[in-house]
This record gives structure tokens, C-alpha cells and sequence, in this order.
């Protein structure tokens, strides 16, 4: 009776395990990472604390508190004397923050599986005891959650450095410059980079081509998040003044006039010299004899985090969906 030959059976590797690779493979794009994170963080935790310092004097003043106010000011604008006169203020810092989310998600997921397509080191990794789909699955969620975690907490260091200026009126959160800062939406808009371009890099099969066409798709979808999308979150609350309601605080979308019977009545229709009247009370007192009411569409400042969790939700879900279409596109693959 002859013995029939068993195959011998490959051990699982265990999830501990391939976390513990893939931190061994990204440690060096996952350190590059929170280089740059950190060294920003340490500008903005230097400047935070001159910021707060002048906020906390101009808080503690009762009475002739212009030369505070000037002073904690000149950190907001470039104004002659100020301290950072070169132009890079609390004005600017914003701007540039906002391309950190798409460059840290698209130096860290382009790669995750793009390069081993580049290399052909696929073949191998595919083919051991881990099983390519729990190898795509611990590649982008290990990864996916460690940027966004690093991502939220140096925006809740933005939020930290910036927040004098909100405290003191002079302006909110709802910006575009500053919304995508703060908040759950930094993250939010990190980890759809990394997803967008782990997605791209397995349909490109190249790495550098996956990083170009994450730039562009990720920057579009942004601005036009910003420029138009944002705005349908609710339903903006109407309000009639001479001043826009809400303060600095509210976000303002649009104004009109309407004369008594509701009719618009276009700012063509104001007298010039109405309008440029050194008067402050002159724009108020026409409109008040014409009977003609100005109208203002804009959302209070307190809907700032439904805001936040609406946009991280959506932004969260299409991150989802993009994993979920990269580990589908790799289990279809052919080694």
C-alpha cells in the first residue's frame, strides 16, 4: 500500500505580525511624516505662545487697550514693526497648511502598493502565508489610522495657536482657510489622501503617476468642496440689519435689499451719494425712509462643528470606499 505524499500546510502569519511589517517597511516614509509635522508644530507651539501671551494681556485690560490690541494684531497682519513683517503670519500660515493633508497622504499612500507593483516584489508578498487581502487590509488601515491620528492632533495644535484671534472677534472658524485646519476636517482630508492615492497607485501600477494624479483629483475635489459644496451642508438662516448678523463668528453666503412689497432692489438703485456718505448713519437713514430692508443669508458660528462632523463623515465614508476598492482590486490581480 502506497503512502500518499501530504502537503505540508503553511502556517497563517498572525495580524501582530504583519502590523509589526508593515511598520518595519513605512517607518522611514511614517518618520519623514512627523519630521515635517513636528517641525511646523514647533513654529507654531513658538509663535502660539507669543500669540496667547499678547491675547492674555489684551483680556486682562479694562480701559485703554488700543496698544494691546495693536499688539496682538500685529501677529494677525504684516503691519510695519510687527515681528513677523516678512509677510508669514497668522494671516498667512493658513494658506500654507492647507497643502500638508494631500502632500503627507500622498508620500505615504502612494507607495503602499504602487511600489511593490513598481519592483515586482507583489509576486512574493502575495504568495506568503499572509494572503494578499489581509495584506492590502493591515497595509492601509495600520497606516490609514496612524496619519490621520498624527493629522488631528497637529490640527488640534493649529486650533490652539490660532484661537486668540477667534476669542478676541476677529474672526471665526467657518474661513476656508481656516475650516480645513481645524477639526475632525484635517484628518478627514489627509486620510482621503492616502486612500485616494493607495487606489490610484493600483490602478496606475506606478507610484510616481499616482502621486501626480492624487494631487489633481484631491485639489478639485477640495476646491470645490470649499467654493461650492460646503455651503449645501444646511440650510442657511435668513436675518434683516443694517449690520451682518452673527458677528465674526458667522459665516455670511450672500446680502440683498428688498423694498416693502419684497421686491429686490439692486445696490444700483442706492444714490451715490448714499453710499458715500462720510455719515455713518446716512446708509441706514435712506433705507429706513424708503422702507427698503437689507436682508442677509449666512450660518451662526455655532454650527461650526455639525459642519465638521458633516464633512468628516462624507470624507470618512468615500476614504472607506477607496480602501475598500484597493484591497478588490488587488484580490482580482493576478500574481
Amino acid at each position: 500500500m502506497s503512502a500518499v505524499a501530504v502537503a505540508p500546510s503553511r502556517a497563517t502569519v498572525p495580524w501582530s505580525r504583519l502590523g509589526w511589517v508593515t511598520w518595519r517597511q513605512h517607518r522611514g516614509a511614517l518618520a519623514g511624516c512627523v519630521a515635517v509635522l513636528a517641525a511646523l508644530g514647533v513654529y507654531l507651539l513658538v509663535m502660539g505662545m507669543q500669540i496667547h501671551g499678547a491675547y492674555s494681556r489684551l483680556a486682562a485690560c479694562h480701559s485703554n487697550c488700543g496698544a494691546l490690541r495693536q499688539a496682538l494684531m500685529s501677529y494677525y497682519g504684516s503691519q510695519r514693526g510687527s515681528v513677523l513683517s516678512s509677510g508669514i503670519n497668522a494671516q498667512t500660515v493658513p494658506f500654507f497648511l492647507l497643502a500638508v493633508p494631500v502632500l503627507l497622504g500622498v508620500f505615504l499612500g502612494a507607495p503602499v502598493v504602487a511600489r511593490e507593483l513598481d519592483t515586482g516584489t507583489f509576486r512574493f508578498a502575495w504568495t506568503q502565508g499572509a494572503g494578499r487581502t489581509r495584506w492590502a487590509v493591515t497595509k492601509l488601515v495600520v497606516l490609514g489610522v496612524l496619519i490621520a491620528a498624527v493629522a488631528y492632533l497637529f490640527s488640534s495644535l493649529f486650533q490652539w495657536y490660532f484661537s486668540p484671534f477667534v476669542a478676541a472677534g476677529v474672526t471665526g472658524w467657518f474661513p476656508m482657510q481656516l475650516f480645513g485646519n481645524v477639526g475632525v476636517a484635517f484628518a478627514a482630508w489627509t486620510l482621503l489622501a492616502f486612500a485616494m492615492s493607495a487606489f490610484l497607485g493600483v490602478v496606475l501600477r506606478r507610484t510616481v503617476p499616482a502621486m501626480a494624479c492624487t494631487l489633481v483629483v484631491w485639489t478639485v475635489l477640495d476646491v470645490v468642496t470649499m467654493m461650492s459644496l460646503r455651503q449645501h451642508y444646511l440650510t442657511p438662516v435668513v436675518g434683516s440689519g443694517e449690520s451682518p448678523p452673527g458677528g465674526q463668528s458667522a459665516w455670511m453666503l450672500s446680502q440683498w435689499f428688498a423694498g416693502p412689497g419684497g421686491q429686490h432692489i439692486s445696490p444700483g438703485q442706492i444714490p451715490l451719494s448714499v453710499q458715500e456718505s462720510p455719515s455713518p448713519a446716512a446708509f441706514g437713514n435712506w433705507l429706513a425712509s424708503q422702507h427698503i430692508t437689507q436682508w442677509w443669508s449666512y450660518f451662526p458660528g455655532n454650527r461650526f462643528w455639525t459642519f465638521q462632523l458633516i464633512e468628516g463623515g462624507w470624507l470618512l465614508g468615500l476614504s472607506a470606499v477607496l480602501m475598500a476598492a484597493t484591497v478588490w482590486l488587488v484580490r482580482r490581480r493576478a500574481v
